[in-house]
């Protein structure tokens, strides 16, 4: 007996579909974008930290000059407010503190995120405990300009007896 219908030969799969290339394109798209996103958010951290570490060896910088000037720290030569200039009321430097204050907020400037007035130091004294902060504003995206509360400004604070 003989079939009906001849048999044909079943053909066995030999490439993919085009639908099956386009899903593999979509989730290895996807897969590389999530990469992307974590790389950006890794420069962005690596970039908070580097500022962080810079304002910590500021105010140690700081402490250190203090200490080293024990006559004007006993005076209260180093107590200032934000973004002091190291300068007496008459503009000129006059002592070891007030050009330690200038070096040291020229300092704050070039190496911290913000324009000059963004970027400050100040430094507290109570009797032979000193707390030094440091505040800066962090760098913005190109073409965004934003309003900012000066209190809500990253800063770093460190108190020291000397």
């Amino acid at each position: 007996m003989s079939p009906s219908h001849p048999a044909c030969p079943r053909r066995a799969q030999t490439g993919m579909t085009l639908v099956e290339v386009l899903v593999t394109l979509v989730l290895i798209s996807v897969g590389l974008l999530g990469v992307a996103a974590l790389q950006l958010t890794s420069l962005k951290n690596n970039q908070e930290s580097y500022v962080r570490s810079q304002a910590a060896v500021l105010a140690a910088d700081m402490l250190d000059r203090m200490r080293s000037n024990q006559t004007g720290f006993s005076a209260g030569n180093y107590d200032m407010a934000d973004d002091a200039t190291g300068f007496d009321e008459a503009g000129t430097a006059g002592s070891v503190a007030a050009d330690d204050i200038a070096a040291w907020q020229a300092a704050i400037n070039r190496l911290l995120p913000g324009s000059d007035g963004d970027a400050a130091g100040r430094i507290v004294r109570n009797d032979r405990i000193v707390t030094i902060t440091i505040r800066w504003r962090e760098r913005e995206e190109q073409g965004t300009a934003r309003t900012y509360d000066p209190a809500s400004l990253p800063m770093f604070q460190t108190r020291s007896e000397i």
